[in-house]
């Protein structure tokens, strides 16, 4: 489980996060959806140990996330802006990435292969931003993580590659138990996926409700 508590991160004096909350169940799709600015970027950072609160608290399955390896390692995370090395090959990265996480699953590697129809020897510089994506997925997936922290995951894939990479994350959530958190300002993309959601505004939750009671309340 994933829980944050009264998260507060402030920069040059604004605050990003103002108190946020938010508890993520085992095995949920957990959408967080809010405007450009809300802070749903910010959040995940500290969530993948990126970004240190100024008070608050980050942890899963109560262990602190920040500087613990044995919890980063359980954790994939594929952010909106993907970094890697410029010079770096899809199979490049794909060793990086092997060498942090113990149970990186080369079989599943290779299966993938299939799915995505990338060039494993082509500089990811060189891909386009679908591409690019595609293969953030390809190599995050095999890193077998018990929890998947996505941003904005499927900007630049076209519809058919979208529904491929939801059934690869579903398969993975139904078949080993895991917890993914999905952010996107866009919730009608959300709600074919995720089973919660929760709703930020200006560094806060505004509101956490599984889809089913969310949908309850909304009149027409």
């Amino acid at each position: 489980m994933i829980e944050i508590r009264e998260l507060v991160k402030t920069f040059d004096g604004f605050a990003a996060l103002d108190g946020a909350s938010l508890t993520v169940p085992q095995g949920a799709i957990y959408g967080l959806v809010g405007p450009n600015g809300a802070g749903k970027s910010t959040l995940l950072r500290h969530l993948t140990g990126v970004y240190r609160q100024d008070s608050g608290t980050v942890s899963v399955d109560g262990a602190d996330v920040w500087e613990n390896v044995a919890v980063k390692q359980r954790i994939a995370s594929i952010p909106d802006d993907w970094h890697y090395f410029m010079q770096s090959s899809i199979r490049d990265m794909m060793k990086f990435y092997r060498g942090f996480y113990p149970q990186f699953n080369m079989e599943r590697y290779e299966k993938l292969r299939g799915v995505f129809s990338l060039d494993e020897k082509q500089l990811i510089r060189r891909l386009s931003k679908g591409m690019q994506k595609q293969a953030a997925f390809w190599i995050a997936m095999c890193c077998m993580p018990d929890y998947l922290i996505l941003d904005e995951p499927v900007d630049g894939l076209d519809p058919v590659m979208r529904r491929q990479v939801w059934s690869i994350v579903m398969d993975d959530v139904s078949a080993n138990g895991t917890s993914v958190l999905v952010s996107s300002h866009n919730l009608r993309e959300l709600e074919d996926v995720c089973d919660h959601v929760g709703i930020m505004h200006h560094g806060k939750m505004m509101l956490e409700r599984s889809l089913d009671a969310l949908q309850e309340d909304i009149v027409k």
